[in-house]
Order: C-alpha cells, then sequence, then structure tokens
C-alpha cells in the first residue's frame, strides 16, 4: 500500500483505439515523474522537428503514438506538479 501513497500519477494511459502507454515504468525507469515527462516531451519533439508522422511509413502508428504519446504528458504534468513542494515555481 506504500506504493500508493509515494505517487498520485496513473499506472498507464490508453487511447480509444486501445494502446496502451506504461506511465509507471516510465517514472521507475527515469527516476521521477518530472524527469520521465521531460523525456517524453523530447522525444515527441524529436518526432516533430523531424517532419513528424509524414516520415514514416506507417503514418497511422505513428499518429496513434504520438496520441498516446501526448496522453502520458498531460497525466505526467498532473502528477509532476502536484508533487513539487508549495513555494516551488517551473515554468
Amino acid at each position: 500500500m506504500a506504493a500508493h501513497a509515494q505517487t498520485q500519477c496513473p499506472g498507464y494511459v490508453e487511447t480509444d483505439a486501445g494502446s496502451a502507454f506504461d506511465i509507471a515504468s516510465m517514472i521507475r525507469d527515469a527516476g521521477s515523474p518530472q524527469s520521465a515527462l521531460d523525456k517524453l516531451r523530447n522525444a515527441v519533439a524529436k518526432v516533430n522537428a523531424g517532419g513528424g508522422c509524414s516520415i514514416f511509413r506507417d503514418r497511422l502508428a505513428c499518429e496513434e503514438t504520438l496520441t498516446l504519446a501526448n496522453k502520458a504528458i498531460v497525466a505526467l504534468q498532473a502528477c509532476a506538479s502536484s508533487r513539487m513542494p508549495k513555494g516551488t515555481t517551473h515554468g
């Protein structure tokens, strides 16, 4: 039960199509919700900087992946900001 008290982040997010993203594992690997958020934002930025999904053979799979990544970013933003100490600002 202590694991539930440590974080308010969801374990995963899912798209309407049924694709799932394991947020808990990403946080565990990155060390914190904020680090996971930074890594995910950087990955999405690289895809967008490289031409977006139009450069991929399977454009629909790419778009589904980006939709999922954006849902994960929203979830991570919420839980990372809720864990910030009082008086701390970010921007």
